[in-house]
Protein backbone atom coordinates (compact mmCIF):
# COMPACT_ATOMS: atom_id res chain seq x y z
CA UNK A 1 0.00 0.00 0.00
CA UNK A 2 2.83 2.41 0.81
CA UNK A 3 4.33 1.77 -2.61
CA UNK A 4 1.03 2.70 -4.28
CA UNK A 5 0.79 5.95 -2.29
CA UNK A 6 4.40 6.81 -3.16
CA UNK A 7 3.69 6.25 -6.87
CA UNK A 8 0.59 8.45 -6.72
CA UNK A 9 2.53 11.25 -5.03
CA UNK A 10 5.15 11.27 -7.77
CA UNK A 11 2.63 11.25 -10.62
CA UNK A 12 0.40 14.09 -9.33
CA UNK A 13 1.64 17.53 -10.34
CA UNK A 14 1.67 20.42 -7.93
CA UNK A 15 -0.85 23.21 -8.45
CA UNK A 16 0.31 26.80 -8.17
CA UNK A 17 -2.28 29.44 -7.36
CA UNK A 18 -2.28 32.82 -9.06
CA UNK A 19 -4.02 35.88 -7.74
CA UNK A 20 -6.96 37.35 -9.63
CA UNK A 21 -5.14 40.60 -10.45
CA UNK A 22 -2.32 38.65 -12.07
CA UNK A 23 -4.76 36.98 -14.44
CA UNK A 24 -6.31 40.30 -15.46
CA UNK A 25 -2.96 42.05 -15.80
CA UNK A 26 -1.58 39.23 -17.93
CA UNK A 27 -4.60 39.61 -20.19
CA UNK A 28 -3.92 43.36 -20.49
CA UNK A 29 -0.26 42.76 -21.20
CA UNK A 30 0.95 44.89 -18.28
CA UNK A 31 2.26 44.36 -14.79
CA UNK A 32 -0.19 45.70 -12.23
CA UNK A 33 1.62 44.67 -9.08
CA UNK A 34 -0.80 43.92 -6.26
CA UNK A 35 -3.90 45.10 -8.12
CA UNK A 36 -3.91 48.79 -7.20
CA UNK A 37 -2.57 49.72 -10.63
CA UNK A 38 -5.21 47.66 -12.43
CA UNK A 39 -7.72 50.51 -12.61
CA UNK A 40 -5.15 52.89 -14.09
CA UNK A 41 -4.03 50.37 -16.69
CA UNK A 42 -7.64 49.54 -17.53
CA UNK A 43 -8.43 53.26 -17.98
CA UNK A 44 -5.49 53.74 -20.35
CA UNK A 45 -6.49 50.67 -22.37
CA UNK A 46 -10.11 51.81 -22.56
CA UNK A 47 -9.09 55.26 -23.77
CA UNK A 48 -6.96 53.67 -26.47
CA UNK A 49 -9.73 51.27 -27.48
CA UNK A 50 -12.78 53.56 -27.27
CA UNK A 51 -12.05 57.29 -27.19
CA UNK A 52 -9.61 57.60 -30.08
CA UNK A 53 -11.69 55.56 -32.56
CA UNK A 54 -14.71 57.61 -31.46
CA UNK A 55 -12.89 60.86 -32.29
CA UNK A 56 -11.94 59.50 -35.71
CA UNK A 57 -15.49 58.33 -36.35
CA UNK A 58 -16.94 61.72 -35.51
CA UNK A 59 -14.47 63.39 -37.87
CA UNK A 60 -15.38 60.99 -40.69
CA UNK A 61 -19.09 61.68 -40.10
CA UNK A 62 -18.36 65.42 -40.27
CA UNK A 63 -16.50 65.07 -43.56
CA UNK A 64 -19.28 62.90 -45.01
CA UNK A 65 -21.89 65.42 -43.87
CA UNK A 66 -19.94 68.23 -45.52
CA UNK A 67 -19.59 66.28 -48.77
CA UNK A 68 -23.34 65.58 -48.84
CA UNK A 69 -24.02 69.25 -48.11
CA UNK A 70 -21.69 70.29 -50.94
CA UNK A 71 -23.34 67.86 -53.36
CA UNK A 72 -26.83 68.95 -52.31
CA UNK A 73 -26.01 72.64 -52.75
CA UNK A 74 -26.28 72.23 -56.56
CA UNK A 75 -23.57 74.78 -57.26
CA UNK A 76 -24.70 77.33 -54.69
CA UNK A 77 -21.73 79.34 -53.47
CA UNK A 78 -23.11 79.56 -49.91
CA UNK A 79 -23.53 75.75 -49.69
CA UNK A 80 -20.00 75.18 -50.98
CA UNK A 81 -18.51 77.61 -48.48
CA UNK A 82 -20.41 76.01 -45.59
CA UNK A 83 -19.20 72.56 -46.65
CA UNK A 84 -15.60 73.77 -46.91
CA UNK A 85 -15.82 75.20 -43.39
CA UNK A 86 -17.18 71.92 -42.01
CA UNK A 87 -14.39 69.93 -43.68
CA UNK A 88 -11.83 72.40 -42.36
CA UNK A 89 -13.18 72.08 -38.82
CA UNK A 90 -13.16 68.28 -39.06
CA UNK A 91 -9.54 68.24 -40.22
CA UNK A 92 -8.54 70.70 -37.47
CA UNK A 93 -10.30 68.45 -34.94
CA UNK A 94 -8.34 65.43 -36.17
CA UNK A 95 -5.08 67.38 -35.94
CA UNK A 96 -5.87 68.55 -32.40
CA UNK A 97 -6.73 65.03 -31.26
CA UNK A 98 -3.54 63.55 -32.75
CA UNK A 99 -1.44 66.36 -31.30
CA UNK A 100 -3.11 66.05 -27.89
CA UNK A 101 -2.54 62.28 -27.85
CA UNK A 102 1.12 62.73 -28.79
CA UNK A 103 1.73 65.39 -26.13
CA UNK A 104 0.06 63.34 -23.39
CA UNK A 105 2.00 60.24 -24.41
CA UNK A 106 5.29 62.18 -24.46
CA UNK A 107 4.70 63.77 -21.03
CA UNK A 108 3.67 60.41 -19.58
CA UNK A 109 6.80 58.71 -20.88
CA UNK A 110 8.94 61.62 -19.65
CA UNK A 111 7.49 61.30 -16.16
CA UNK A 112 7.95 57.55 -16.30
CA UNK A 113 11.62 57.93 -17.29
CA UNK A 114 12.44 60.51 -14.63
CA UNK A 115 10.63 58.82 -11.75
CA UNK A 116 11.27 55.22 -12.68
CA UNK A 117 7.54 54.56 -12.59
CA UNK A 118 5.77 51.36 -13.48
CA UNK A 119 4.19 52.73 -16.62
CA UNK A 120 0.74 54.14 -17.08
CA UNK A 121 1.80 54.78 -20.68
CA UNK A 122 0.54 51.58 -22.24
Amino acid sequence: MNILIALLKTSVQKAFAQDAWGIYCDALGTSCGDGKMYVAHLAVRMIDAVIYPLIGGIAVIGILWASIKMTASFGSDQGKEDAKKIIGYAVIGILFSVTGYSVVKWVCELIQMTTGGTGYCA
